[in-house]
């Protein structure tokens, strides 16, 4: 494994760095959220965030792609 391929890798699973999986989740799925959608609605960012993270890992703040 040279460097080339270490540094492809983290770019392509790399998505930054984040203060906690709440605002990590609300950061990737809000553009994905209508504008069309009622304000009542209410999502449950914390909920969210942990059903997000069986596809996500974090360390020490920064956030990658499984």
């Amino acid at each position: 494994m040279n460097f080339q391929s270490v540094y492809d890798g983290v770019i392509n699973y790399y998505m930054g760095e984040y203060s906690d999986d709440e605002t990590f989740a609300q950061y990737i799925l809000e553009e994905s959220i209508p504008e069309s959608l009622p304000n009542y609605i209410y999502i449950d960012w914390e909920a969210t965030a942990r059903n997000l993270m069986y596809d996500y890992f974090d360390s020490n703040g920064h956030y990658f792609r499984n």
